[in-house]
Formats: C-alpha cells, sequence, structure tokens
C-alpha cells in the first residue's frame, strides 16, 4: 500500500497575497489539485494533506476523499510530517511532496515509486540538477557517490553552496523507517526548524539504505514561491502544450 503526505501548510508569505499559496492558479487551475491529478493517476488513492495557514480554504478547495492533518505552527516540514504519522498505516510506503510542485509528472512519481520498491530502499529522495541552485538544500554524497546528507542553503558553506545536485523536496520512504526516525530530528540549524532531509542521515546512521533518483527535467520540480515564479511555471505549462495539462 502506497499512501502520500501533501505539505500543505504554508503561508507563502511571497506571493503578496491573502491566498494560501498552494491556493494560486496555474492555468486556471489551483496548483495543488494539478498534484492531485498526477497521485491519482498514479494510483495513490490514500493521501494525508498537512494544512495550516487558512486550512479551511485549502480544505474546501480539495473536499473529501482524502485526510487532513493540521500543523498549527510553521516549525519546518519534518515537523509538517509528524502531524501527519498518527493517520498513517504501519506498513507500506509513503509519498512525501510539497504542495507548490504543480509541474510534477506521473511518470516522474511512478518512477521514483519504483526506483524505491525494487532497490527495497528504506528512504529514496528525487533529486535534481540546477545550473543555480539558490534556495535548494544541496545533496551531500560520500565517496562511493552514495547520498548521506542534505545541506539547506542557510546552513551551508561556500563549498557546500557550489554543488548543483539539489534536493528536490519530494521523498519515499517505507513507513516504519518514516514513523521510527521522525522523532529523531532535532532543531539545532539556523532556523530552529525541525528539517525532513535530516532524515537522510537519520537513516544512514542506523545503516538503513537510503536511495535516490535523479530527475533530468528539473522544470518539473520547480517550486514556486513569489508571483514571478508562478508565471514562469505557467509558461512552462504552455510551452510544452497540453503536455503539463494547460493550452496555450
Amino acid at each position: 500500500m502506497t499512501s502520500a503526505i501533501v505539505l500543505a501548510a504554508g503561508k507563502g508569505t511571497r506571493m503578496k497575497s491573502e491566498l494560501p499559496k498552494v491556493l494560486h492558479p496555474v492555468c486556471e487551475k489551483p496548483m495543488i489539485m494539478h498534484i492531485f491529478e498526477k497521485l491519482e493517476a498514479s494510483r495513490i488513492q490514500d493521501k494525508i494533506i498537512v494544512i495550516g495557514h487558512k486550512g479551511e480554504m485549502v480544505r474546501e478547495t480539495i473536499g473529501n476523499g482524502v485526510k487532513y492533518a493540521y500543523q498549527l505552527e510553521q516549525k519546518g516540514t519534518g515537523h509538517a510530517v509528524m502531524q501527519a504519522i498518527p493517520q498513517l498505516r504501519d506498513e507500506g510506503n509513503t509519498l512525501i511532496i510539497t504542495g507548490d510542485t504543480p509541474l510534477i509528472q506521473e511518470k516522474t512519481i511512478l518512477s521514483l515509486l519504483e526506483k524505491h520498491q525494487q532497490a527495497n530502499n528504506d528512504g529514496t529522495i528525487l533529486i535534481t540538477k540546477f545550473e543555480d541552485p539558490t534556495g535548494y538544500g544541496r545533496i551531500i554524497r560520500n565517496k562511493d557517490g552514495e547520498v548521506i546528507d542534505i545541506i539547506e542553503e542557510k546552513d551551508a558553506n561556500h563549498e557546500q553552496r557550489k554543488i548543483q545536485e539539489v534536493n528536490t523536496g519530494i521523498f519515499v520512504f517505507k513507513n516504519k523507517s518514516l514513523i521510527e526516525g521522525l522523532p529523531l530530528i532535532e532543531n539545532n540549524n539556523v532556523q530552529n526548524e525541525y528539517y525532513l532531509t535530516d532524515m537522510v542521515s537519520i537513516l544512514n546512521k542506523q545503516n538503513k539504505k537510503f536511495g535516490s533518483y535523479l530527475l533530468f527535467d528539473n522544470a518539473q520540480v520547480m517550486g514556486i514561491n513569489d508571483r514571478k515564479q508562478l508565471e514562469q511555471a505557467e509558461d512552462i505549462m504552455r510551452k510544452y502544450n497540453n503536455r503539463f495539462g494547460c493550452k496555450k
């Protein structure tokens, strides 16, 4: 059984709008609904939505047929996932995806899940590369090329910021490993937040198997944090002429 946790509690302050970030439209459809369509197409029926800022508006848009969890305080992605754990099954796998990546495709989700399951990983991260990785967490590998950590940009040193391989914010975990690992996340970082990305180093320290899947089409995982990026996302949808669900 595969579940999905969609992180949709953020305020989206840089949008400069009273509308929750995940409800801003891309091609006349709230960005979170693009994600839901891809989850449905990927045959993921068990969905948990983590809502917070103006959560009732998000809930009204999505409707019934999904589960909801509330993140009343914004304490990071790890903290957001913690709110969904009580509704998660002990067995199976869970896809975790942010609610501001409306360009993600069904094929990518299915490929990530397949890689995770075939390798029997405890955790798998979807990664990509940007020539300018500003704003993204950097992927740290060991000498054997294995992903051993993710460093958020605000915590990265000068050399780490040169790394072009980045975290997309999309993961798959075995439920058991996720449930056991989350309580070990600490907030000893610049933001004093609980980062879900810390699960990478936690699983590595436990000698559990962590893998990665490299996505070459980085447009699919472009996060939307402001009006300019919102316009860029719509341009990409139109450029692909319905490939991403938007007509010219």
